[in-house]
């Protein structure tokens, strides 16, 4: 019961925002009473902490999957970036978190860290593989990958530019392992 609450709150979140669905919308919508809800959750600040709990501990178990896979080196960037998660967490959702979620945004920030982390991880290892260019300064790339990485966290930045972060990863990552990549003779 408590996954098909949490089901209910993710479509009602993703239709109405975090702050404006209502306990009583979910309960509405899975025909059971507020009662019922209560044995599951204290709240409506409970399900937004699972609704992120679960959608973030997904998309890092799919990182991991996909770092442990034998994939090539640009189909597992490409997999981190797409990374699935068990619900969607749009640019205004994210948006919202950061105005009036702080701790839930707090770990959406310690996703991207993670991210980071595992993108470093592969580029090192594509490095010792010799799949990079042997004159790129590993420093200087690993740098520019954390800063701009902070533009995909950018909600103002995505929404004035009508972008998803993902569309955003895309089009960085085509400039920069488009440009580090060794061109096949």
């Amino acid at each position: 019961m408590k996954n098909k609450i949490l089901d209910a709150v993710a479509r009602l979140i993703e239709q109405y925002g975090l702050k404006k669905f209502t306990v009583d919308e979910v309960a509405a919508e899975l025909h059971i009473s507020k009662k019922t809800l209560y044995q599951y959750f204290s709240g409506k600040d409970e399900m937004i902490r699972e609704y992120f709990e679960k959608t973030l501990e997904s998309d890092r178990q799919n990182v991991l999957d996909t770092v442990g896979s034998d994939r090539s080196f640009p189909d597992k960037i490409h997999a981190i970036v797409h990374s699935s998660h068990r619900y969607r967490l749009p640019v205004r959702i994210m948006d919202e978190a950061k105005q009036f979620y702080p701790d839930e945004w707090a770990k959406v920030k310690d996703l991207k860290q993670f991210k980071l982390d595992e993108f470093q991880k592969l580029l090192k290892q594509a490095s010792d593989e010799g799949i990079l260019r042997p004159d790129v300064h590993f420093g200087i790339l690993s740098a520019m990958l954390e800063r701009v990485s902070d533009l995909f966290l950018d909600t103002d930045f995505l929404l004035e530019n009508g972008m998803k972060a993902t569309q955003a990863i895309d089009e960085v990552l085509n400039i920069i392992i488009g440009g580090i990549l060794k061109k096949d003779e």
